[in-house]
C-alpha cells in the first residue's frame, strides 16, 4: 500500500498533468478557500488525484468527461477549470460542445448554456475559434427523427419503452416523443462525439442527479451491450464520489453490481470488478 506521501506525490503529477504539464500545478479554482481550510489541499491531492485519478481500469479522457458533466451539470464556478482539463488530456474542442450538448438533456439547458458561454471564454484564452457547424435538419419529418431516435436508442436498449412501471399517462407519453425525436434522435446521433464518450457522460449525469430508478439499470445494461466493461462502469462511480458526494456514488455501484449479477450479463465477465 501506498504511503501518504507517494499518494501525495503521485497526486501532484497528475494535478500536473490535468494543468497541462511542463511544470505546471493547478490548485484548483477557489484558492481564496484554502485559508480556511489548509489541509484540504493535501487531503483532496491525495485521495482524489493521488489515488482516484491515477486508477487504471478507466482512461483519463473518461475520467474528463465524466467530470466536466458533473460540474456543468452542477453549475460550479469550477466548470471552467474541467474545460481546461479536458482539453489539456486531448479532448478535442468540438468534443467538449458536444458533451455539453448532452448536458442540455441531463443537466437542464440552463446547465449548458452556462457552461457553453463559460467553454468560448476559455476557447478565446487559447486563441481557440471553434464553432460547430450546423448538422441539424430542420425539414425533417417528425416521424422520421422520432424513428432515427427510437433506432439509436435501441442501439443500448431493445425495449426502449419499458422504463414505465405503470402504464404512461399521455403527458409521459408526449415526454417519451420529445425525447426520442431530441435527445436520442438530434443529440446521440451527432458525429461530434463517438458513442463510448456519449454513455460515459450519461452515466456521469445519471450519477450526480441522484434518480436510482429504473432508467440508471437500463443505462448500465446499454453500456454492458455496447461494450464497456464493467471496471469501467465501477469506476466511474467511484470517480465521482468526490465530485456529487459518496452516497450518491455508492448508490449507483450497488445498482451496477445488482446488474453484473443479473441473467444476461452474469457469465459475461467472470472477475468481479
Amino acid at each position: 500500500m501506498a504511503t501518504l506521501d507517494e499518494r501525495f506525490h503521485k497526486g501532484t503529477e497528475m494535478r500536473e498533468r490535468l494543468a497541462g504539464g511542463h511544470g505546471r500545478i493547478y490548485k484548483g479554482a477557489v484558492p481564496a478557500a484554502y485559508d480556511l481550510a489548509p489541509d484540504m489541499y493535501r487531503i483532496s491531492t491525495e485521495s482524489l488525484y493521488g489515488s482516484i485519478w491515477s486508477r487504471p481500469g478507466l482512461e483519463i479522457r473518461y475520467r474528463a468527461m465524466a467530470t466536466l458533466t458533473v460540474a456543468a451539470i452542477q453549475l460550479t464556478t469550477q466548470v471552467r477549470s474541467h474545460i481546461r482539463n479536458a482539453l489539456n488530456v486531448g479532448i478535442a474542442p468540438e468534443e467538449v460542445i458536444e458533451i455539453l450538448m448532452m448536458v442540455a438533456f441531463y443537466g437542464g439547458i440552463p446547465a449548458a448554456y452556462n457552461a457553453l458561454a463559460v467553454t468560448k471564454e476559455v476557447f478565446e484564452e487559447r486563441g481557440m475559434n471553434v464553432i460547430l457547424p450546423e448538422t441539424f435538419d430542420p425539414s425533417l419529418d417528425p416521424k422520421t427523427l422520432y424513428e432515427r431516435g427510437v433506432a439509436k436508442h435501441r442501439e443500448l436498449v431493445s425495449d426502449v419503452f419499458g422504463y414505465h412501471p405503470a402504464e404512461p399517462t399521455p403527458v409521459e407519453r408526449a415526454l417519451d416523443v420529445l425525447m426520442h425525436e431530441y435527445l436520442w434522435g438530434a443529440v446521440w446521433t451527432r458525429p461530434g462525439l463517438d458513442m463510448k464518450s456519449r454513455i460515459v457522460c450519461a452515466l456521469a449525469a445519471l450519477v450526480v442527479r441522484g434518480q436510482y430508478d429504473v432508467s440508471v439499470r437500463r443505462m448500465i445494461e446499454g453500456a454492458l451491450r455496447f461494450g464497456l466493461a464493467r471496471t469501467e462502469i465501477m469506476e466511474i462511480g467511484m470517480h465521482l464520489a468526490f465530485y456529487v458526494g459518496v452516497l450518491p456514488a455508492r448508490a449507483f455501484m450497488h445498482i451496477a453490481n445488482t446488474v453484473f449479477r443479473s441473467p444476461e450479463f452474469a457469465q459475461a465477465e467472470p472477475r468481479r470488478p
